[in-house]
């Protein structure tokens, strides 16, 4: 290849580049729309081409798009020099578009394809229509609790001793009435150095599952133990004083719009899955049995390169 060849071939790669740099950056923008150019009203008006690349349009609509993504980004109103550059970059992007399901990007390259997969889930639910009311949200908040809670912080302090006798008179001594510090303190226990709050879940990289499961019972302000840890040759006895626990549960207006993000992304998803069921129902899918079967366990736990 000589020097020309490849630098005309260097140069066209670096416009694309360039090109498709632009245009993403300009139509991550696209959703910046002010509301007579919401999606209900786009869709009962219909759409016009503003221009065409080999017989495809250029949307007058996506046209529209870019002129606003452009105004929001600026203080002066556009130029007739902005408004050409928008619907450049737009005739550029189909030309791009064109070459590359032309040359097969589409079906070769994994990241085209998952790309393209993941625009059109975002695009059904773009086109998604559902309503919401604080009824509705309060009832789907009751029926998944659980989603909305918080992990459960425990601050415990915790005293161990390897002495079986120091630990039953601990034991005796929380049973008579010493308070857990003076009791360890005069005992000699050993204080566990340790946040001061964690989550009851991580409790268990601190003092082992065991007390993370005794814990979990506890109310604020209790005192378990002795729980034994360790081997035979290196016996713990440990105690855990619950000093405080934050609440289990919180009110809807506290995580309300946590609540309705979490149901307009379900709406979203149970569109898509009706959208993909009736994919599935008009496409030709057939299964090649005799090829699947031939599929052994080797063929995929044994690394690439042993393979080739």
């Amino acid at each position: 290849m000589g020097k020309a060849e490849y630098a005309l071939k260097n140069t066209f790669l670096f416009t694309l580049v360039g090109l498709a740099g632009l245009t993403f950056a300009l139509l991550t923008a696209l959703g910046i729309l002010p509301p007579q150019f919401g999606n209900h009203e786009l869709r009962a008006r219909g759409d016009v081409p503003i221009a065409s690349v080999n017989g495809e349009s250029v949307s007058k609509v996506e046209y529209l798009r870019a002129l606003t993504a452009m105004q929001a980004g600026l203080d002066r109103s556009l130029s007739e020099t902005d408004k050409r550059a928008a619907l450049q970059v737009l005739i550029d992007e189909e030309v791009i578009l064109q070459h590359a399901l032309n040359i097969g990007l589409a079906r070769s390259d994994p990241m085209a394809r998952k790309n393209l997969v993941q625009a059109l889930m975002r695009s059904t639910a773009l086109l998604t229509d559902y309503e919401t009311d604080t009824q509705k949200l309060e009832t789907f908040f009751k029926e998944n609790k659980h989603l909305f809670v918080a992990p459960r912080m425990v601050r415990v302090k915790v005293l161990t001793t390897d002495k079986v006798k120091t630990a039953d008179t601990f034991r005796q001594a929380m049973i008579n009435g010493e308070t857990f510090d003076a009791a360890g303190r005069h005992l000699g226990l050993t204080e566990k150095d340790l946040p001061d709050d964690i989550p009851l879940g991580k409790a268990a990289d601190y003092l082992g599952g065991t007390a993370r499961d005794r814990l979990a019972t506890l109310k604020e302000g209790e005192i378990i133990g002795p729980i034994k840890s360790g081997s035979e040759s290196d016996r713990q006895y440990m105690f855990i004083w619950l000093m405080k626990a934050t609440r289990l549960d919180v009110e809807f207006n506290e995580v309300a719009e946590i609540v309705k993000a979490e149901w307009q992304r379900r709406q979203e998803e149970k569109a898509f899955e009706t959208y993909l069921s009736n994919l599935r129902q008009t496409a030709d899918i057939r299964l090649h049995n005799d090829v699947i079967e031939t599929v052994d366990r080797s063929d995929y736990t044994t690394p690439p390169d042993i393979l080739n």
